[in-house]
């Protein structure tokens, strides 16, 4: 199997024969959408603290934050091995959650506003970063057991709900609003904690299975959030606004993944989010040169909006690898999000440094650094051009000590027999999908909420699938799969 065929097995394709869509999404999983408003509200000048204050104690939090949530990712991804699955571990979460929010809200009401010394804003970042880290794994092992199609549209609605929270926020008076963003990690806390218990858990370590790490796509998560760091480069005056520009996208990400699920499902492909990522980011490079306060405007939204869009489908992609090859979530996503905050990091120290400098004053400099930046994303593009070798599972997948063979899961296992399937009699994209499911054991009802069709649809793919495989019940079609 190809890298090519495997990566489009991951991405859910839809059928032209579908005739009805199921859009309503239960509320209990877009509690990813409070932590995403949870971490925009923060970066938010005036929302957090507010306007007028000092701009100085805000950076140095701003870097201490990312320092710490660096450091955060990068512990639970040495001990993620044997902390095994986060959400077994509800006191850590609940306990690293709590100080996240009481540290976010002594930062925005008390130390932001006094202008204390940095060194306040650090000893409270080390405290409250955690819970962050903790919180968006916990999100990423329920996203990794809903299965490709659910996983998509619940992101794309988690994204419209953070957009519309932070807008809400944001028409809020500064005291009000930061008690606001601090209630929302709490939150969305409750709505991890609640939904861990209405999916599949995650499956055990194998024994005896050592994971590597994906380093080709960490290492384009880095430059992807390098990018979106320094994206505001031609801008003055930036701070917060790359913040509302990440608003933005998120909610402009949200809307179109939907519409294209709903209204364009028979052509819906989520790799379009990378496939337009490249030349939006290659169109804000070309911009950054040209000056003028609007294109370096447009610039900074344009690399941010592909910045967004990529994560999207990164983390999309990373959910299915550990659904399909049975991969443990919290250190493949912890060292992915460490890899695109210490990107952020870096690219806004080096805007930082730039600006402080004038070393933009020098026309060269801006051609100079668009050129490179060209170059870098090209080079991404061969990197992700050269990821062949892997079938499609970035070398994720668990391999046998002993052996050094790739150990194929129960589900890879299963899921490859369902392809062979499809192949052997032609069954459409979504046709498929119903099989994989009815094998499974699933009931109408479940099929509908999974791929969020209607009863009638779902019944007409059942009626289709069954004449194709030559069966008459469920049972006739689930003997097909014993091994």
């Amino acid at each position: 199997m190809g890298a090519g065929n495997a990566l489009q097995s991951l991405v859910p394709q839809q059928s032209e024969e579908d005739d009805g869509f199921v859009p309503l999404v239960p509320l209990r999983f877009l509690g990813m959408g409070l932590f995403i408003a949870w971490l925009c509200c923060t970066h938010i000048v005036a929302v957090f603290p507010g306007s007028g204050y000092e701009m100085a104690p805000r950076n140095a939090y701003d870097t201490a934050m990312r320092v710490f949530d660096i450091a955060s990712f990068l512990v639970l991804a040495l001990v993620a091995m044997g902390l095994g699955s986060i959400g077994r571990h509800a006191v850590l979460c609940v306990a690293s959650v709590v100080l996240s929010a009481a540290g976010t809200l002594v930062v925005g009401w008390v130390l932001l506003p006094l202008a204390v010394a940095p060194a306040w804003l650090w000893a409270v970042s080390v405290l409250a970063a955690p819970g962050g880290a903790v919180l968006f794994c916990l999100w990423a092992e329920v996203y990794a057991q809903l299965g490709p199609t659910r996983t998509m549209v619940y992101g794309a609605c988690s994204c419209i709900v953070a957009a519309v929270l932070a807008f809400l926020v944001c028409t809020m008076r500064p005291p009000y609003a930061v008690a606001a963003t601090s209630l929302l990690p709490l939150l969305s806390l409750g709505c991890a904690l609640a939904s861990a218990q209405l999916v599949p858990r995650e499956p055990q370590r194998a024994s005896g299975t050592r994971y590597p790490v994906p380093g080709k796509l960490i290492l384009i998560m880095a430059i992807a959030g390098f990018l979106s760091g320094v994206s505001a480069l031609a801008m003055e005056n930036v701070e917060g606004v790359g913040a509302m520009f990440r608003v933005l996208a998120t909610a402009l990400a949200g809307v179109v993944i939907l519409a294209m699920a709903i209204v364009r499902r028979d052509r819906m492909d989520v790799r379009f989010l990378a496939r337009v990522s490249l030349p939006l980011a290659i169109l804000a490079l070309l911009l950054i040169p040209l000056g003028g306060v609007g294109l370096g405007y447009a610039a900074a939204f344009l690399l941010k909006l592909a910045y967004v869009w990529f994560t999207f489908f990164v983390l999309i992609l990373l959910a299915s690898i550990c659904y399909r090859f049975e991969v443990p979530t919290l250190r493949i996503f912890a060292l992915a999000r460490a890899a695109s905050e210490f990107g952020i990091l870096a690219g806004v120290a080096l805007r930082r440094f730039l600006h402080l400098g004038d070393y933009l004053a020098n026309p060269a400099f801006p051609m100079v650094f668009s050129l490179a930046g060209i170059v870098i994303v090209l080079c991404c593009v061969l990197v992700w051009k050269s990821e062949k070798s892997v079938n499609g599972d970035w070398g994720a997948a668990g391999v046998a000590v002993e052996t050094n063979q790739q150990v194929v899961s129960s589900r890879e296992r299963f899921m490859a027999r369902c392809e062979r399937m499809a192949a052997e009699r032609n069954l459409t994209a979504r046709e498929a999908e119903v099989m994989a499911l009815i094998a499974q054991g699933k009931t109408r009802r479940e099929i509908e909420q999974e791929l969020f069709l209607s009863e009638n649809t779902v019944k007409t793919h059942a009626r289709h699938l069954y004449a194709k495989l030559g069966v008459a019940t469920k049972a006739e079609l689930i003997a097909l799969f014993r091994e």
